[in-house]
């Protein structure tokens, strides 16, 4: 809205002013409103401030609002739980197909047993590597070559062997 600027009262038309709204305010002092009026606006107001001092419609909100803020600050600092992955069930099959015999355990059962995602590697080394692990080896021998498979677990370490060439 655009008011147009009041200019400033001179002294003369401030006292005149003063002394018209003197006469007004001397002249309704004697006057009041009629009883049920005054009834009807007092029934209003305490109605009023009732109905302003109870809770507001949505006092639920802020609290569900603070509880979903915190799930979803707790959820993004601990991270969803990593389900383990289960083994390719493609690697057993290749084993048995070519099945050259068991496998010779490097590691306790219960650890190989343990192991999610085993790896079965085809290698080569030397024959004499089959005495460190107890096996009998002629000398002449031990300097040749033995085809193997070698059962790693994910972290890399070796938990069985299998001898495929043992001519």
């Amino acid at each position: 809205m655009n008011i147009p600027p009041v200019p400033p009262l001179s002294a003369v038309e401030e006292s005149r002013l003063e002394d018209r709204l003197a006469e007004l305010r001397s002249a309704s002092a004697s006057l009041e409103p009629p009883p049920a009026i005054e009834a009807k606006l007092r029934q209003a107001f305490r109605a009023q401030s009732r109905r302003e001092s109870g809770r507001p419609r949505l006092w639920w909100l802020p609290p569900f609002a603070l509880v979903a803020t915190i799930a979803g600050v707790s959820w993004l600092v601990r991270g969803p739980a990593d389900l383990p992955v289960p083994a390719p069930a493609a690697a057993p099959a290749l084993a048995t197909l070519d099945d050259a015999g068991p496998f010779l355990a490097l590691r306790p059962l219960s650890r190989i047993a343990l192991e999610p995602a085993a790896t079965v590697v085809r290698t080569e080394f030397p024959r004499a590597y089959l005495a460190q692990l107890g096996l009998p080896v002629s000398p002449e021998r031990a300097g040749e070559p033995v085809q193997a498979e070698l059962l790693y677990s994910a972290d890399g370490e070796a938990l069985a062997v299998r001898l495929l060439d043992t001519n």
